[in-house]
């Protein structure tokens, strides 16, 4: 059922490779069935076209789970009701918890997960009910558990309403009940005619009534009992207490209906034949011909993929990468990029609420965050290793497209890096400079390699370590000077500009600097 995925450096899910972000909602928990799961009742939901994730708010690594959306049957909405939150159910189907011949879990799963195939701890299952109460505002009936004690035990709020019932109330429905001790079940004395249905008595060869011969009549069919399929049954409940159900519902009936996850083991496109070595042309007329075949090969792609559907979802990739290739031909937006970020719309939070307005902030702060920390991007490192605010905010809304961001926006988000807890840090320099870098770097080091780099025989302007660390001018003049702060570097003002050295008055013997002291007065005097 749940399983347990990986995380990003930004505490945001790992996407698989044809894995596309859809909806992000916050304030969410997670039932099974009625039943609240513990430690999973404030986080994120993130839809994906391959899953439905939860990443918890207080401990991201230890209480992440997702769902496969090729294991759910059907989904259904449930609507909120005074202090009950609108909920999005998950049917999952009755397999999709036992496929390797394990006891289906709760909150754990023995299915693998394209990330990780950990399953987690049962959770323990509710303890049997002895009684029921119904409630006086939605007329629900609510199951009394064995273990509740009345004036012990806090009183359970209505499953459907969430509203307490009055004491006095759960004490009158726990008289009403009958006796939990079974009875011993009496076995049915008449039989029945076949033919006029009367009720004889069991020593009666032939019926009173009609004469018919009671000899042929089959003992009575055990009682029916539900189908496995209805009891193993297991409904995984999304719980939306800061809005945003309809818009989580409407994604996933989508992203069920486009089923991408079916082209992740999708047989590849038959490609033609190449070209012998006999065939192949150099100059000109090669790059003609090569030219030619990539139309022809492009007009095969196209004219085979949309055939009929098997054929669209084989060539699927190959679509793909080809109108990536035609939009970069036209000077559009590389999308290719933003869908890999997982970049979410400020549309998807209820931003008139201050908790929306509050949800919206955190996760741009995960998502910039994660599009700096990426290895495989290299932001900072192109950048040396720290970036200013207003480059990143250049470089940022360079890959969203058309949705940009405002430098408000930025602004805020880059000071909640600490509170979050993120791989990157926000850094303000005495001039007022707002730089972000990575969490781990530190002024001591950036001081030691600075002085290395110096030496003893010349001087440094701004540009010069603005080109050698790769850094921006205003970064590479705020990095010279903190160094000055330290001791490590001293400045020649002169008519060509500021020159950095490296500071011997503070790394020479004393006796050394001594005497140059005493040669400095007498040249004076």
């Amino acid at each position: 059922m749940l399983t347990t995925i990986d995380l990003t450096p930004a505490n945001r899910p790992q996407l698989l490779p044809d894995e596309t972000l859809l909806f992000v909602q916050n304030s969410v928990g997670l039932y099974e069935g009625k039943y609240k799961i513990p430690n999973y009742q404030n986080g994120f939901a993130y839809l994906t076209t391959h899953r439905a994730c939860y990443v918890d708010n207080d401990e991201p690594r230890k209480y992440s789970v997702a769902v496969e959306l090729k294991d759910v049957d059907r989904v259904e909405p449930w609507a909120g009701f005074l202090k009950s939150s609108p909920k999005v159910a998950l049917y999952l189907h009755p397999s999709a918890g036992n496929s390797n011949g394990v006891e289906p879990s709760p909150i754990g799963s023995s299915r693998p997960s394209p990330r990780s195939s950990t399953p987690l701890i049962r959770s323990a299952s509710p303890p049997p009910a002895t009684g029921v109460w119904i409630c006086n505002i939605c007329s629900f009936s609510n199951q009394i558990t064995s273990n509740y004690i009345l004036r012990i035990a806090s009183i359970p709020p209505c499953l459907t309403c969430g509203i307490k019932p009055q004491l006095s109330h759960l004490e009158s429905s726990l008289k009403q009940q009958p006796s939990t001790h079974p009875r011993e079940a009496q076995p049915d004395s008449d039989l029945a005619c076949p033919r006029c249905t009367f009720h004889n008595h069991p020593s009666l060869p032939n019926c009173e009534l009609c004469g018919e011969s009671l000899r042929t009549v089959k003992l009575p069919a055990p009682p029916r009992t539900a189908s496995p399929a209805l009891q193993d049954a297991q409904i995984i409940k999304f719980s939306f207490r800061a809005g945003g159900s309809t818009a989580f519902l409407t994604h996933l009936k989508s992203a069920r209906t486009q089923r991408k996850w079916l082209l992740y083991s999708a047989p590849p496109i038959p490609r033609p034949p190449s070209p012998s070595a006999s065939t192949k042309r150099v100059g000109i007329g090669g790059l003609e011909r090569k030219g030619l075949s990539q139309t022809r090969k492009n007009e095969l792609v196209l004219g085979t993929a949309f055939e009929d559907l098997e054929s669209l979802k084989a060539a699927a990739k190959e679509v793909i990468a080809l109108a990536e290739s035609f939009s970069r031909l036209t000077g559009q937006a590389d999308t290719g990029v933003a869908q890999a970020l997982g970049l979410v719309s400020r549309d998807m939070f209820a931003t008139t609420s201050s908790a929306g307005e509050s949800a919206w902030i955190d996760e741009l702060s995960r998502q910039i965050a994660e599009f700096l920390s990426d290895d495989s991007r290299g932001v900072l490192k192109k950048e040396g290793g720290v970036i200013t605010l207003v480059d990143l905010w250049a470089l940022y809304n360079r890959v969203r497209g058309i949705d940009l961001i405002s430098p408000k926006d930025l602004e805020k988000a880059a000071g909640r890096f600490e509170a979050l807890k993120l791989p990157v840090r926000t850094r303000v320099f005495r001039s007022g400079l707002v730089v972000v870098q990575d969490v781990r770097r530190r002024d001591e080091e950036t001081v030691r390699r600075i002085a290395d780099w110096v030496g003893w025989e010349r001087g440094v302007t701004a540009g010069e370590a603005a080109e050698r660390f790769g850094w921006s001018l205003g970064v590479a003049s705020e990095e010279l000077e903190m160094a000055e702060d330290r001791g490590a570097l001293c400045r020649e003002a002169s008519i060509e500009g500021v020159r950095f050295w490296r500071n011997r008055f503070l790394e020479t013997e004393p006796a050394v600097v001594a005497r140059l002291e005493s040669g400095l007065r007498e040249m004076v005097v």
